[in-house]
């Protein structure tokens, strides 16, 4: 992907102590282009619209991510992550400084360990067996398992949510499986439960094949109640095709109980070194008679090089409970039950 590396002198030059060598690349990425919606309700509008959308393939972001060398096979390790609208310079994630994750921690052939702002394990993994992250669709294939026609609230975290106040241990790999736990702590005065989550993963990879299966709570996440999900994936690499999959239950602990299955599958075809093509769909099942949802998505992505890319995207999107929302975040839903978007852009990474 190309990156910048500054290796940075020892402490040694001040302390006269023997340090090994340090490192910290500064990367980004950035993507922006054009969005055709046929038919979207915004500010009591609707009607069709085109829109320069930026952060929709991945979110414009740029950070920095470190390593120290301390010897017997270990390493301190930091990662540092800001987000932003490349359209307006305006910060993402609320407008935080390193929204997109600050975390410091180690790493040593007993696992690795870190605290901070970061990832649970699904927005960490599972993006590995999503449509949205396999091709360059990203907002234009979350919104139907972010379930953002009903307001997020049985959102399935995999396009990625960051925990506050957060430790994480991840084990060395043991014949291809490894796992997980984190847990963040809610700081709430008088209860060490109120607000905290927790996450824990199992991994399986082996050459061309690779699985996950992971379980999340988060307490008061709307209201007082408490969001459960359970989640799995899978997917199978060989020659010039890519297959994968996911399925995931959310489900709230209120007195309704709602709760969504997303299933998803999809595949990606290498027609030539530069070229791909990604086919996926998705599928929502819901209680409580809200109805169900789903949604088909294809994109072309051509390299340019090894740092851009541009690509194609086309999403169709069908919603029996709801106005139908083919993009998540900073699209609007349909006056209707159906959607179309179309989507050009380029991303750039360095």
């Amino acid at each position: 992907m190309g990156r910048k590396k500054i290796f940075l002198v020892g402490l040694s030059l001040l302390t006269g102590t023997a340090f090994a060598q340090s490192s910290v690349t500064l990367y980004g990425l950035l993507d922006a282009g054009l969005t055709y919606t046929n038919d979207v309700v915004k500010n009591g509008v609707q009607g069709s619209s085109v829109e320069l959308m930026t952060g929709v393939a991945q979110g414009s972001r740029w950070g920095m991510r470190g390593t120290e060398d301390i010897g017997g096979g270990n390493k301190i390790i930091f990662q540092l992550e800001s987000g932003f609208q490349l359209d307006t310079g305006v910060l993402s994630a609320g407008g935080r400084l390193f929204g997109y994750g600050s975390y410091v921690g180690a790493q040593g052939g007993w696992g690795t360990l870190t605290m901070g702002r970061q990832y649970d394990f699904i927005g960490w993994y599972f993006p590995a067996y999503a449509v949205a992250s396999n091709t360059p669709a990203g907002l234009l294939a979350w919104s139907l398992p972010s379930y953002s026609a009903g307001g997020y609230s049985l959102d399935n975290r995999v396009w990625g949510d960051w925990v506050d106040n957060s430790v994480k241990y991840v084990s060395p790999n043991f014949g291809g499986f490894d796992f997980g736990a984190m847990y963040g702590f809610g700081e709430v005065a008088g209860s060490l439960g109120k607000s905290a989550t927790t996450s824990v993963i199992a991994n399986y990879n082996n050459g061309p094949f690779g699985a996950s299966v992971s379980y999340y709570t988060q307490k008061n996440a709307v209201d007082s109640d408490t969001k459960r999900i359970i989640i799995g994936g899978a997917a199978y690499s060989f020659k010039s095709v890519r297959l994968f999959g996911l399925v995931s239950d959310v489900r709230i602990s209120s007195a309704v109980r709602p709760r969504a299955t997303t299933y998803e599958l999809g595949a990606v075809y290498t027609v030539t070194q530069p070229l791909s093509i990604g086919l996926g769909y998705q599928y929502q099942s819901r209680n409580n008679d809200v109805g169900d949802a789903q949604q088909l998505t294809l994109s072309l992505d051509y390299q340019l090089s090894k740092r851009t890319d541009v690509y194609l995207v086309g999403a169709y999107g069908r919603d029996r409970g709801f106005g139908s929302q083919v993009v998540a975040a900073i699209g609007g839903p349909s006056s209707g039950s159906s959607q179309t978007a179309v989507r050009v852009g380029m991303r750039h990474r360095f």
